[in-house]
């Protein structure tokens, strides 16, 4: 009874955490529905990749995020373009399948590189069609972007993005495409004196499962396959700035009570009013707290983390 009483309060206080952390990753602003708040994540898994390809070649990458977007169903076909492999995974995780469109002068390059190359050429194409080698080079980058990716968002097993096809850009059709809106990031990639892209088109029912994925980063850095990602990526969210504001609960009122408030009117307060001090972020409530004193200053005790299904669940209650 008493290990069955322990593991219940060892699952209350991890579902406490996870409320507040999700609280914490909002105020961070880590929740916009662009992503542009994972931008420094997804840096993360461009050197990632970066790292991969010195397995490869000798020559030295860069990448870094050029931008982050939303894109609805004829930006999607603008972004893939004409001169473009596209790589395609399926994510049973994400939602539905990612595309990678690697630019037809990124695929040129890394060919180059991966068959030698001291130093990397890259000539005018003319419309020349991709050939066999090209796709299967690819096809390889894909799949080092893919385990890439994987070790920020996934557990590093690759298991995140599983390949599905390669195509070239001309073969997409996007009336029998079913993706009415995709976040893009598009990722700029330099060797030499050569720069490039590839544009990571992902659906957006990716965006909860990416924040999950950094929610539990956080609470269990170590677990991660990269512990230095997790490092960075705590450092990054305890350099966020948030405004935290403390208040107390005073009640409910109608629109009309309030629509005749005056200046120098007294609204009375619940006699337990000292214990029902909340301490917020923005919109977001994040601790339960109490009214206290040091020396002659007020200060509060924060006690408990808020749910916000417990809390949505009692306003109904005492309606």
């Amino acid at each position: 009874m008493t290990e069955q009483k322990a593991n219940e309060d060892k699952a209350q206080e991890g579902k406490k955490q996870d409320v507040l952390t999700q609280h914490i990753l909002r105020a961070a602003g880590l929740s916009s529905d662009d992503l542009m708040s994972f931008q420094y994540v997804f840096r993360d898994a461009a050197s990632n990749l970066c790292m991969r390809l010195g397995n490869y070649t000798s020559l030295k990458f860069t990448t870094d995020v050029q931008s982050l977007d939303t894109l609805k169903n004829d930006q999607i076909t603008q972004a893939i373009g004409t001169e473009a492999l596209l790589i395609y995974f399926n994510s049973d995780r994400w939602g539905d399948d990612v595309i990678f469109v690697l630019d037809a002068t990124l695929v040129e390059l890394a060919t180059e590189v991966f068959f030698g190359a001291s130093e990397p050429m890259v000539t005018n194409r003319n419309g020349r069609p991709f050939s066999p080698t090209e796709y299967k080079v690819g096809e390889t980058f894909g799949k080092l972007l893919a385990y890439a990716i994987d070790g920020v968002f996934g557990v590093g097993d690759g298991s995140l993005l599983i390949f599905k096809q390669t195509c070239k850009a001309q073969e997409f059709n996007a009336e029998t495409f079913n993706q009415s809106q995709m976040f893009s990031c598009t990722l700029g990639v330099k060797c030499g004196e050569v720069e490039t892209r590839v544009n990571i088109l992902m659906p957006r029912s990716c965006h909860r499962p990416i924040q999950e994925a950094v929610t539990q980063a956080l609470r269990s850095p170590e677990k991660r396959t990269d512990p230095l990602w997790a490092k960075r990526l705590k450092q990054e969210v305890s350099r966020s700035r948030v405004r935290i504001e403390a208040f107390i609960q005073q009640g409910s009122m109608t629109l009309n009570e309030l629509s005749t408030l005056k200046v120098g009117q007294i609204l009375p307060l619940p006699a337990n009013a000292a214990k029902q001090i909340r301490l917020r972020s923005g919109n977001k409530s994040l601790y339960k707290c109490s009214l206290g004193k040091i020396g002659t200053s007020f200060s509060i005790r924060v006690t408990n983390p808020i749910d916000e299904e417990e809390e949505m669940i009692d306003e109904l209650v005492h309606v």
